[in-house]
């Protein structure tokens, strides 16, 4: 295994874990993740749903980005994902600690949606 193959599953890693990891949070503990969704949502679908929807659709990416299954789509989608999180907590809360965590998972996800290294993926 060469360095940019090393570097590559170590960023898929980075990335599927955290996402995973938040996205089995938010499907066990809805309630704690309440105060991020906007206030247009709760009306929609009500917020618990919306919640426990999210965080199937981060573990989903989450192991898709570890798995290297459709690797190109599921780091676009999780980069556009974290697109709509920092805008939402800037939104919230204006610049934090948690807008700079996720300003890095953001850049993880455009690394690997322009990565070509054809190293242990699913499809290309």
């Amino acid at each position: 295994m060469d360095s940019q193959q090393i570097r590559h599953i170590l960023a898929r890693a980075s990335f599927g874990i955290v996402f995973a990891g938040f996205g089995i949070w938010e499907i066990l503990q809805p309630s704690y993740w309440s105060f991020y969704v906007p206030s247009f949502v709760a009306g929609m679908i009500g917020i618990d749903l919306f919640v426990e929807l999210h965080g199937m659709a981060l573990l989903l990416i989450g192991l898709a980005v570890m798995l290297g299954v459709y690797l190109r789509i599921s780091a676009s989608l999780g980069a556009l994902m974290m697109a709509l999180i920092i805008g939402d907590l800037v939104y919230l809360s204006g610049f934090s600690d948690i807008v700079l965590r996720d300003m890095a998972l953001l850049l993880i996800a455009l690394s690997l949606a322009f990565d070509d290294t054809p190293f242990l993926r699913l499809r290309r």
